[in-house]
């Protein structure tokens, strides 16, 4: 059985995988400087390389001289005949993931070092990707070093690791599982792959049966569930069953009691041996079926449906849904509280920033169902700007101003005209008085309306042009536009916000002009004149 894929990259190290291995100089240098029975300048020139070479290649050489074993004394002596200053190393923790990388694949070097160096890196990544980088340095059936180094005190978390690997052999995982469940750990803490190794179906009768009165044999309390797993089972050989049984009679007679009057009931060994058959073949074919379903047309198929699902959730987020009318309307009767909540809702889709991660996933899942020159793919935070923010409506109360001013000087210079064109009324004054009001509440509807149908065309521009045009990308592949168009939506949403406020200021404050701020014939100044002071006297 194949071992662990092994991974392209290792954290903190960048190289790839085809080159974690020293070049064949250093490798030359490794080994010489490993070998006790070359001449000590020799040994003390491969050092000295290394540290020349610096990085990975020192990396390697330090944790040979350093590492524990029958080689450390006499590497010890090379290290103090040399320069080198191992004890202030000149390389980066990646350099020393490297290093081990060297030690551990090259053949040649001392097996116990390379085991040494093996358990360093699945030690040091406690997501099993130095494990299965160490599986593929070593030779995958030479593992059986795990169960003596377990009894020396190292390789500890290496074998449990090993031992629940089942794609190791299994009768090698057996030997280190019985290692680990004879090594003290606190607390009686029993692995979790020494439990599983027990009730493996495929393990030897007698394996199984060492492993548990091991654990039993150190804690009692931690062996009961162990021994009960081995007296329980019908795929244990019934001589074995009856020795776990013995040894719970010594600590647990009631349990112990207990599983002799399961005997009875247990099925027979060749009945459970054909149970067991039945389990591994539907196994089988439950796999072969699922490689099945991985085939390339149903991969296709999976990922054609996914990305559709995606773009549907985005249609569903249509911002127009009858809010459009709504605002008209609310706009038409002044409903400050209902103008609020349309633009809420008309503007609120555009806002999720559930979107930007539904595009980038499909770019991703488009990028693997079409290949990567087919698509458009999104870009990154810092490139989704707002390009086409130019487009948008903008309306700012500088303007709204301005314009009020001049439909405002529109209205008395039409005014002047049919006073021109018709006369006078017998009292001056007082048409002017009713002028004044009248002019000011005309500016005041047009400012009003102006304010609405800035409302009104923001709202269009999103639903009508925008927004559509944002689907129309997401669904040809132009994620890198579609984001270009949600950035713009998300503008005009800030202008919205804007807009409502002059809206409600338009609904509620009065514009108000001074005519005699435009030019004006003489008789027509002399009657503004008088109308201004009586204003002001009242």
């Amino acid at each position: 059985m194949d071992g662990p894929e092994r991974p392209e990259l290792l954290p903190d190290c960048e190289v790839p995988a085809r080159y974690r291995q020293p070049d064949e100089l250093i490798a030359d240098c490794l080994i010489n400087l490993a070998d006790p029975s070359l001449p000590d300048n020799r040994r003390i020139s491969s050092l000295d390389a290394c540290d020349i070479r610096g990085g990975a290649d020192l990396a390697a050489a330090t944790f040979m001289v350093k590492t524990p074993g029958p080689w450390h004394e006499d590497l010890q002596c090379i290290v103090r005949a040399s320069r080198v200053n191992v004890d202030r190393p000149r390389f980066t923790h990646g350099d020393h993931i490297l290093g081990l990388c060297y030690v551990a694949g090259t053949k040649g070097l001392p097996p116990g070092m390379r085991h040494r160096a093996a358990d360093d890196l699945v030690s040091g990544f406690r997501d099993n990707v130095g494990y299965a980088e160490a599986r593929h340095l070593l030779a995958k059936n030479g593992w059986d070093w795990l169960a003596d180094a377990v009894r020396e005190g190292w390789a500890v978390w290496t074998a449990q690791v090993f031992a629940r690997d089942e794609t190791a052999p299994l009768k090698t995982r057996m030997a280190v599982g019985l290692a680990l469940a004879e090594h003290e750990t606190p607390g009686g803490y029993v692995p979790e792959a020494v439990a599983q190794l027990v009730a493996h179906p495929g393990g030897a009768s007698n394996d199984r049966l060492a492993i548990a009165v091991a654990v039993a044999r150190r804690d009692p309390k931690a062996g009961l569930d162990l021994l009960c797993r081995v007296a329980s089972d019908p795929l244990v050989q019934a001589g074995h069953r009856m020795q776990a049984i013995e040894l719970l009679d010594e600590s647990y007679p009631a349990k112990a009691q207990e599983m002799r009057a399961l005997q009875t009931r247990l099925p027979s060994g060749r009945e459970a041996r054909d149970r067991q058959r039945e389990a591994v073949e539907r196994a089988k074919r439950e796999e072969a079926a699922r490689q099945e379903r991985e085939t390339p047309e149903a991969v296709t198929k999976r990922l054609d449906s996914e990305i559709e699902d995606l773009l549907e959730s985005l249609r569903i987020l249509n911002p127009d849904e009858g809010h459009g009318g709504r605002l008209d309307d609310h706009l038409a009767e002044t409903d400050r509280e209902g103008v609020a909540q349309d633009i809420v809702n008309i503007f609120h889709a555009v806002c999720d920033e559930d979107i930007d991660a539904i595009i980038r996933l499909l770019a991703t899942l488009t990028r693997i169902r079409y290949g990567r020159d087919e698509i458009e793919a999104a870009p990154d935070e810092s490139a989704s700007g707002d390009p086409d923010a130019g487009v948008i409506p903008r309306l700012t109360q500088a303007e709204l101003e301005t314009y009020a001013k001049e439909q405002a000087e529109r209205s008395w210079t039409t005014w002047r005209e049919l006073v021109e064109k018709h006369g006078w009324n017998d009292d001056r004054v007082d048409e002017v008085e009713r002028q004044a009001d009248e002019i000011t509440r005309h500016v005041d509807d047009l400012v009003l309306q102006k304010a609405s149908d800035h409302l009104r065309a923001l709202e269009q521009h999103l639903t009508w042009e925008l927004w559509p045009a944002f689907l129309e990308a997401a669904e040809e592949g132009k994620y890198a536009t579609a984001l270009c168009h949600l950035a713009t939506a998300r503008s005009l949403a800030d202008e919205a916000e804007r807009a409502e406020v002059l809206w409600k200021d338009a609904t509620v404050k009065s514009y108000s002009f001074d005519p005699l701020s435009m030019s004006w014939p003489r008789e027509f100044w002399l009657v503004l004149e008088e109308w201004r002071h009586g204003t002001t006297g009242r």
